[in-house]
């Protein structure tokens, strides 16, 4: 069944509207309390080092660690999956942990690199 809008003007629709898209008086009245934040804790240069030596950051403000967006064969993705769980590790720590040792293990070659690129 449809709706009989005969005898509605534009006016009575236009102040209808008005009288509903108003504020109630005690609405006004209220003041709404300012919420106050805590500060912000800042760490030293030597905290936010550690912090990131550890990949302890997470929820640290201005304390973030580099990122790197790598793609893996789907063998050497299942490798980081299975050898990261047999060692207790997340993802990031197991690769981490490989990178460190392999560095490491060629901190002569990594010695040589950086002094060529300073070089340059």
């Amino acid at each position: 069944m449809a709706k009989d809008f005969k005898g509605i003007t534009a006016g009575k629709v236009k102040s209808t509207i008005a009288e509903a898209t108003q504020e109630a008086p005690e609405a006004q009245e209220v003041q709404e309390v300012p919420k106050k934040n805590k500060p912000r804790k800042t760490y030293t240069a030597q905290e936010a080092q550690e912090f990131s030596n550890n990949l302890q950051t997470k929820g640290r403000k201005g304390v973030k660690l580099p990122r790197i967006n790598l793609a893996f064969t789907p063998e050497v993705y299942d490798y980081v999956k299975t050898m990261s769980k047999a060692a207790g590790m997340t993802y990031t720590e197991f690769i981490n942990h490989i990178l460190q040792a392999h560095k490491e293990a060629h901190a002569d070659t990594y010695q040589q690199a950086i002094n060529i690129r300073n070089s340059l």
